[in-house]
């Protein structure tokens, strides 16, 4: 997933922004700590590059099971949720890509939690993750507007990927397909 092309421009964390985008959960289940953004050029040289957010993150305690001792699959599921909802809240408030820079956001706000749906998931765990401290990357996709009926709402259909590893080597990875609709 980690490519070669140079980031054009590079957004520390917003911890205001970050802070916002995490109240949804509960305070024992806010994994995200940290996350770069980065938009990177298209081979092309077109302006409208990959957006890619790079976070720390942290499960001190499972919010719903004992301690297995390792990042678990609800956790990945929490963790890649946390990084795409500041992703497109990064996105959204920097203006980046085609599909998010006429929004506001005010709109991301009213989209954020009933809006924004995980249509396909696919992970891959390679090797155990320590949960205490470990590393995420996201990155968007294509993003196409479409109508599923010629009469009914347009929805934004995206492919993103993800992975996460730690310093002792631990691995997942997957493909996540989210559509954002309109409530």
């Amino acid at each position: 997933m980690i490519d070669d092309r140079q980031a054009l421009v590079s957004y520390p964390t917003d911890e205001e922004l970050m802070a916002r985008v995490l109240r949804c959960y509960k305070p024992n289940c806010r994994y995200l700590t940290a996350m770069t953004l980065s938009v990177t050029a298209e081979p092309d040289g077109g302006k409208d590059g990959t957006v890619r957010g790079v976070a720390d993150l942290s499960i001190g305690e499972s919010c719903y099971i004992d301690d297995t001792g390792h990042l678990n699959a609800v956790e990945v599921n929490i963790a890649y949720n946390q990084m795409y909802y500041y992703v497109i809240a990064k996105s959204v408030a920097e203006g980046l890509g085609p599909i998010f820079s006429g929004w506001t956001m005010a709109d991301y706000w009213r989209h954020q939690l009933p809006d924004m749906l995980i249509t396909h998931w696919v992970s891959r765990f390679r090797r155990q993750i320590d949960r205490s401290r470990f590393s995420g990357e996201l990155k968007l996709g294509q993003a196409k507007q479409r109508r599923l009926t010629s009469t009914g709402p347009a929805l934004i259909a995206m492919d993103t990927a993800f992975r996460f590893w730690d310093d002792r080597d631990g691995r997942v990875d997957g493909e996540v397909t989210v559509a954002i609709v309109s409530s």
